[in-house]
């Protein structure tokens, strides 16, 4: 397992024992924006440039690179071999095996991705909720599930079935449904949750904020537990056995905290140079 970091346009990793992170790979890790982890879960595309980079994280090796039209967020799509890139100016899905590339008609203000697990679409969070953006419909986006408020964070649980959504300003987790396309639950926090990760038994939602994490039970809503950092909390990750919760700070500090999870207690703290602006857990 190797827990990777973008670092001030760098992309970093480490092992959770690690007491500092190294770069993966110098030469195409510089001025990077957006980084995602394939379905092969070793597997890293880093955005750099308007150009994809695949890197395998146990070799260092770099598989393609890969120009693309678009600038924005990236993400891996569920077939295993192609990844998508979405913002303002459009949405692109590049087959790294052909490197066939479609460009897709979309101008929402995409602030993350969560590819759909049985269609050919994303989930894309906006300002003005969640778009179902159809990549076999020519870009076609036919709804937009309403939220509670704009998404400060979103992500899906590892089955697919649930994306959290926490709502800008307000101690509120949205719960959507992904076969229904709508909110069907929330789950009401004691902070303002800024970053969300689910643990692989998806019983427990990790939420981070300002200056702190907590793990709270999804079926009854209590907080099991809670850490204070000095940094503010940017990104969340959970170890794939579900042992482990991996906090990215920036600000007062710049480090990745290794807590046990689910009861947070922290293990060990890995420096930084920078400040990390997003986490990802490689396992293989």
């Amino acid at each position: 397992m190797t827990i990777v970091a973008l670092v001030a346009g760098s992309v970093q990793s480490m092992r959770p024992g690690d007491t500092r992170a190294s770069a993966m790979l110098a030469a195409d890790s510089k001025n990077v924006r957006q980084i995602a982890l394939g379905t092969d879960e070793r597997t890293v595309y880093s955005s750099v440039d308007r150009v994809v980079v695949a890197q395998d994280v146990v070799t260092g090796e770099t598989k393609t690179k890969q120009g693309v039209t678009v600038d924005g967020v990236v993400a891996a799509n569920r077939d295993g071999h192609s990844v998508m890139v979405v913002g303002k100016t459009g949405a692109e899905q590049i087959d790294l095996t052909t490197g066939q590339a479609e460009y897709f008609d979309y101008h929402g203000s995409a602030e993350s991705l969560a590819p759909s697990y049985k269609h050919n679409h994303v989930f894309v969070a906006t300002e003005n909720g969640i778009d179902l953006l159809y990549l076999n419909l020519g870009g076609r986006t036919p709804y937009t599930i309403p939220l509670d408020g704009e998404p400060t964070a979103m992500v899906m649980a590892g089955s697919g079935t649930r994306i959290y959504a926490a709502i800008a300003g307000r101690r509120l987790v949205d719960v959507v449904d992904t076969e229904q396309y709508a909110v069907v639950d929330r789950i009401v926090t004691d902070v303002f949750p800024t970053s969300l990760a689910i643990s692989p038994r998806e019983d427990t939602l990790y939420v981070g904020s300002a200056n702190g994490a907590e793990a709270v039970t999804i079926r009854d809503r209590s907080v099991v537990s809670s850490a204070a950092f000095l940094g503010s909390v940017v990104d969340l990750a959970v170890s794939p056995n579900g042992d482990q919760l991996y906090v990215a700070l920036a600000g007062l500090t710049h480090a990745i905290a290794v807590l046990d999870a689910p009861h947070l207690r922290v293990a060990h703290v890995i420096e930084l140079d920078n400040d990390p602006s997003r986490i990802l857990v490689a396992s293989y």
